[in-house]
């Protein structure tokens, strides 16, 4: 009769470990793959601000010589000029991420 309990025991343990395992096997690469995923996103949403800012700033270029009579202008043209280089960092930075971490395994 122990012998059988003893067994019984062994073989719930032996399913639960294969169930982790399975668990484990399955869910890794799919969070993996998500937060690639989410990351290359993200990286795209912040690539569109900065297209958007690097075209504002390119159709205020001309304004950048010009202070002395439309400092407004200028002062638009430095913001948008500075909203593409930080929007252009934020979207390299995050598919330099996703590609780091597609690489680790």
């Amino acid at each position: 009769m122990t012998r059988t309990a003893t067994q019984a025991v062994r073989a719930t343990e032996g399913v639960a470990r294969g169930g982790k395992r399975f668990g484990e096997s399955v869910w890794r690469p799919f969070v993996r793959l998500s937060g690639v995923l989410w990351l290359e996103f993200t990286g795209v949403f912040f690539g569109i601000f900065a297209l958007f800012a690097g075209t504002g700033a390119w159709k205020l270029r001309g304004s950048l010589h010009e202070t002395a009579t439309n400092h407004e202008d200028h002062i638009h043209f430095v913001m948008a000029a500075l909203m593409a280089v930080v929007f252009a960092y934020f979207c390299i930075s995050s598919f330099v991420r996703a590609g780091r971490r597609e690489r680790a395994r």
